[in-house]
């Protein structure tokens, strides 16, 4: 892509169309997830915008890499965002785990060791957001069931990695 004294709308259109689609690879690579990549790929676009306003980007040379570290410190705050809001949720500030990718994989691997009625209820409603009634409904369910269901999920993922940690 050649830098060219376009408006700086028409050069964003061009950025957009050009690295659209490698934007969204590296974000889905992160996130795993159809939705966040496709937002990560606005945002991205966003940031870009701003650089060209404030004239922070002077030519096209290693504009791929550019590209690419914005995505991936996007992708990182993402998770890392999320990452917080999950642990606050669940522990209630009782428990404070580090902000890492190496806390990230521990925490995923305790919720592969609960029982799977209890994992099930937990991953529709602390990480896909769901409500106890949609929760209810798909698994044939009743509301205090999946209440207490996910009661016995926090209780039981807490004493997983608690005892991690001690060993």
């Amino acid at each position: 892509m050649k830098w060219k004294s376009e408006s700086d709308n028409d050069l964003l259109k061009e950025i957009y169309l050009n690295y659209k689609q490698y934007i969204y690879l590296i974000a889905i690579k992160y996130l795993r997830d159809e939705s966040l990549a496709e937002d990560i790929v606005q945002d991205t676009i966003i940031v870009i915008r701003e650089k060209i306003i404030k004239k922070e980007i002077k030519s096209c040379h290693k504009l791929g890499s550019l590209i690419g570290y914005i995505v991936r410190g996007l992708c990182v705050d993402l998770i890392r965002k999320d990452q917080k809001i999950v642990y606050r949720e669940i522990f209630d500030d009782e428990m404070k785990v580090e902000d890492t990718f190496v806390s990230r994989l521990i925490f995923n691997d305790a919720i592969s060791k609960l029982p799977e009625k209890y994992r099930t209820v937990f991953i529709m409603r602390v990480l896909k957001d769901m409500t106890y009634s949609q929760i209810a409904r798909d698994l044939s369910l009743n509301e205090n069931v999946v209440r207490k269901r996910l009661e016995r999920a926090k209780k039981l993922l807490k004493e997983i990695l608690v005892g991690d940690s001690n060993e």
